[in-house]
């Protein structure tokens, strides 16, 4: 055995691991990351800049469940996780701040349409 080899093998077994025990053990993730995102129905005027501006055609503007069309009589918009590219463009462009991405990234599934985000929650 060359000498460099055993001196790099004695390094990284008095050295932490770079890995996690995942999901036992979970990395801090930073304040800025770009995860899912979360949507104010609320504050949302309507104006479609989301979908009009979504690189991926992630976004399109639909109408609410016509349970809730008198609350909410316009369109919002409904968010495809799994076409996302996650740039944010949709944050910065809302007038009235609606969609944020928080740093939740932890969305796995089987079923492709649960990344789907509606913009109200089936009741």
């Amino acid at each position: 055995m060359k000498l460099g080899i055993v001196i790099e093998i004695f390094k990284n077994v008095f050295t932490k691991p770079m890995t996690v025990l995942f999901p036992f053990e979970r990395i801090e993730i930073p304040e800025r990351n770009r995860g899912e995102h979360e949507f104010n129905i609320d504050t949302c005027i309507s104006c479609g800049a989301c979908a009009r501006i979504c690189p991926n055609l992630a976004i399109k503007m639909i109408e609410v469940p016509s349970e809730l069309r008198e609350k909410y009589p316009k369109t919002y918009p409904q968010v495809d996780l799994g076409k996302c590219c996650f740039c944010a463009l949709c944050e910065d462009i809302c007038p009235k701040g609606s969609i944020k991405l928080t740093t939740n990234f932890y969305f796995a599934t089987f079923d492709k349409d649960d990344t789907i985000l509606y913009p109200v929650k089936a009741e």
